[in-house]
């Protein structure tokens, strides 16, 4: 409105502003409120559900490689210790079906048999017999269990190998001894290397004392380490999302642990910085995408809320202007063909209304 200017209409002009600016920030936030919630918490929620079946499908894919292997073995020692050979507990007789075995099964370095005494009998390497009664696998077959096991390392490869044990069993289920295999771990480690989660995650295979029998990072170790330290054992066979991250050494890893048949431990993690990489960098372009629109949001918000506000205050000038019997000469016009334009011709017609009355008055004087 031309010539008239609002005078002292400060407080009027930012509570204007601001009820109409505030009222289309709440408005505007409705829908990016859930935009951030399907784009952030939802997506990322999905992300972790994905690296937890990752992770476990590595972890059962591998646990069944691993009793397949060791149903493996104890089927060859199952089906050996029942032939005529091995019955006979005769040294010379057992000695070449011993030998057949470890030929057969090229990770088997020693089959060999042993006395209810722990004598050593037959032998698949022709050296001499020793003393085998104090071993955790023949302890374990001689006091009833159907399988004896044992982990160790080996004297000669330095390196972990495995016992497996059976009873051998003759007329009337008496108890003849034992037959067992030795049996390098070589190509059981290989199995456990090759599973591979990215760039750093990998697999763990501890035995059933908690020591580490083979890394996914490299070779096998030359020594029995303890890692019964390791947090996802806590929750092992557990696929929940707080049981899921940890912990370790400073690290934080995501992880999932399951128990053999055989009693041994795999756990197959990965490290949390590369396992949500892609989550995060998803999860940062979308926080600057929310970003960016909020202030577009914000600007035009402003902008339409200064297009309401402002002649709204031209009007409510020009009325005080007019309650003092200023302004009457200043034709009103509307710029809007909207509600604003009808409350600027009906303004106007109030104006005209005005002057008529005053000429009325003046004239009847």
């Amino acid at each position: 409105m031309a010539g008239v200017k609002p005078k002292k209409q400060s407080k009027a002009r930012f509570k204007i502003l601001y009820q109409i600016l505030v009222t289309m920030y709440i408005v505007a936030l409705i829908p990016l409120g859930g935009l951030w919630y399907i784009s952030i918490y939802k997506s990322r929620a999905d992300w972790t559900a994905n690296i937890m079946q990752n992770l476990i499908m590595s972890t059962e894919a591998l646990t069944m490689s691993i009793d397949e292997w060791t149903a493996m073995n104890l089927s060859a020692i199952e089906q050996n210790a029942k032939t005529p050979a091995i019955l006979s507990m005769d040294s010379d007789l057992q000695n070449p079906v011993l030998k057949s075995m470890t030929d057969t099964y090229k990770w088997v370095y020693l089959a060999f048999t042993v006395l209810p005494n722990g004598q050593n009998l037959g032998r698949s390497d022709g050296k001499a017999t020793r003393y085998y009664g104090d071993r955790n696998y023949f302890k374990q077959v001689v006091e009833g269990k159907e399988i004896g096991q044992q982990v160790l390392i080996g004297k000669t490869s330095k390196k972990p190998a495995f016992i497996l044990a059976k009873p051998i069993v003759g007329g009337g289920g008496k108890n003849l001894g034992v037959i067992a295999i030795a049996m390098s771990l070589e190509d059981l480690s290989k199995t456990v290397t090759k599973t591979r989660i990215g760039k750093t995650g990998y697999a763990l295979l501890l035995d059933d004392n908690y020591r580490l029998i083979a890394h996914g990072k490299g070779a096998i170790a030359s020594e029995l380490q303890d890692y019964s330290f390791h947090p996802a054992l806590k929750s092992q066979n557990r696929a929940k999302k707080k049981t899921f991250i940890f912990d370790v050494k400073g690290k934080k890893i995501v992880a999932y642990s399951k128990r053999t048949k055989q009693g041994w431990h795999l756990i197959v993690q990965q490290d949390y910085e590369e396992a949500y990489r892609a989550a995060n960098k998803t999860q940062q372009n979308t926080i600057y995408l929310l970003a960016i629109t909020f202030l577009i949001v914000a600007l035009v918000a402003y902008l339409l809320a200064r297009r309401l506000s402002i002649p709204i205050r031209n009007l409510t000038a020009i009325a005080n202007e007019i309650s003092r019997g200023k302004g009457l000469k200043h034709k009103l016009e509307a710029s809007s063909n909207d509600e604003i334009g009808d409350l600027y011709t009906s303004f106007e017609l109030m104006r005209k209304s005005v002057v008529k009355l005053i000429k009325m008055v003046r004239k009847n004087k």
